[in-house]
């Protein structure tokens, strides 16, 4: 054979014998290529059940501090000194994805109530002594006046239920219950609007009408037991209210001043007029101006017009006719309250004058002016002084009317002292002395007040 040949051989032995020699006797380093490859594998594995763990709950999203559901990842095990590396690694394994725990935020108190309007209950409990007086209710256009039940020594006279809360961003909600010994009934409820172009606000539902200062006060804001004999003989007990819509705009000027005009539009049948017809409306239109006088002062003064249809008696006092009835006011406010002494000494004077006019009636004229002196951080005093004519024509249940004396003036004069044991509650004693001109007689007094309140019952206009 040839070098050639036997070269050939050699080539194809070797060849063979290769194989079969790894097979006998295996390289370390592909085991150790191999154990790595394994480890991959199992640590893979462990990943993918981890993954379909966490794939059966939604992952939770970034949450606000005050998030009740927020999660934070638990923090990994501190770190064990270099000196035992080993040690390290198998003691403190690294976070997993579903290390997580729930973070124990502080409770937010008005969470609970978001959902939920402000509720206050305000009660008002009535004391009276000295002369029975009958005169003071069947006031007129609710009942024929002499024919009225006097006081009650001991009575809880009101109590009034608010409701107040956001609709929505552009109104507001808010309802007054009155109860009372003549039952339970909507005192005020209505929305009000105050995102309206052109700074409009805007109310609607049933509600005090915007007549002078006292008409639109609950009985709790006034400085004394009962009303004025002005808003008596116009408006009645529960003074003018109704249902309707009320627009009001605020009218920017160079004089620093706030003025605001209102436009209030009611139904025709409300606590004081009556309407013929269904097109009979109520329309009202009340202007006011504030003014801060110096740092310690300020002054307000309103002018306001209402118009409507009332049962009135015919020339011959036989039966009761439907006529235009007119009634214009006057109210000014002066405020003190020094900013060295304001918790301990203020003074509010007031004064409000009506002039009524109508068909087939007089003309009437009404005014009083009060003083309300703060004597301490909490007690107060004042004196109020009160004529007014007593209205001619009084509506009774049959739909007619009856004449009563015209011309006829009653005057009043009362004293009150106040102590505020907080803010949630007051007592009030007040002496007063009241002359009824048609029946001329005079009755003196002593009325006593206790009035207290829960909830958080919200801020009144100013």
């Amino acid at each position: 054979m040839t070098r050639c040949g036997h070269f050939l051989r050699l080539l194809v032995i070797v060849c063979f014998a290769i194989p079969l020699f790894a097979q006998t006797t295996p390289d370390p380093r592909i085991q150790q290529l191999e154990q790595k490859l394994d480890e991959l594998m199992r640590q893979a594995a462990a990943l993918r059940q981890e993954l379909d763990q966490l794939k059966g709950a939604a992952a939770p999203a970034p949450a606000p501090s005050d998030d009740l559901t927020q999660v934070d990842v638990v923090p990994s095990a501190p770190a064990v000194p270099a000196a035992a590396p080993t040690e390290t690694a198998e003691s403190a394994p690294p976070p997993s994805l579903t290390d997580v725990a729930p973070v124990n935020n502080a409770p937010n108190p008005g969470a609970s109530k978001v959902f939920n309007p402000d509720t206050s209950v305000i009660g008002n409990f009535l004391g009276h002594a000295g002369q029975s007086n009958r005169f003071e209710n069947g006031l007129p256009l609710t009942g024929l006046r002499p024919q009225g039940d006097p006081r009650d020594a001991l009575n809880l006279d009101e109590a009034e239920v608010a409701f107040e809360a956001f609709v929505d961003p552009y109104a507001k909600a808010k309802f007054f219950f009155s109860g009372g010994p003549d039952g339970f009934e909507v005192e005020e409820g209505y929305a009000s609007f105050v995102n309206l172009p052109y700074d409009f606000t805007a109310r609607a539902g049933k509600f005090k009408a915007d007549f002078g200062k006292v008409n639109t006060w609950h009985p709790h804001q006034r400085p004394w037991v009962d009303d004025p004999l002005v808003i008596h003989n116009f408006f009645g007990d529960e003074g003018l209210n109704g249902s309707g819509i009320s627009l009001s705009k605020i009218f920017p000027n160079r004089f620093h001043t706030y003025v605001e005009g209102t436009v209030d539009v009611m139904n025709g049948n409300n606590s004081v007029f009556t309407r013929d017809k269904s097109s009979d409306l109520t329309y009202l239109g009340h202007l006011k101006a504030f003014r801060d006088l110096t740092e310690n002062s300020n002054v307000e003064i309103g002018a306001s017009y209402v118009t409507g249809k009332a049962l009135m008696a015919s020339a011959d006092d036989s039966a009761g006719v439907s006529a235009r009835r007119d009634v214009a006011g006057l109210d000014v406010t002066y405020r003190w309250k020094p900013l060295e002494q304001g918790l301990y000494r203020s003074l509010i004077a007031r004064s409000e004058a009506y002039w009524g006019d109508s068909e087939h009636s007089s003309r009437m004229f009404g005014i009083y002016g009060s003083l309300d002196y703060q004597l301490g951080q909490r007690w107060f005093t004042g004196i109020r002084l009160d004529s007014s004519d007593a209205q001619p024509f009084v509506s009774i249940a049959n739909g007619t009317a009856a004449r009563v004396i015209d011309d006829a003036t009653d005057r009043g004069v009362s004293a009150t002292l106040t102590f505020w044991p907080s803010e949630f509650s007051q007592i009030r004693g007040q002496f007063r002395r009241t002359h009824y001109g048609f029946v001329d007689r005079t009755f003196n007094e002593i009325l006593f007040q206790l009035q207290f309140a829960i909830g958080a019952h919200g801020a009144h206009t100013f």
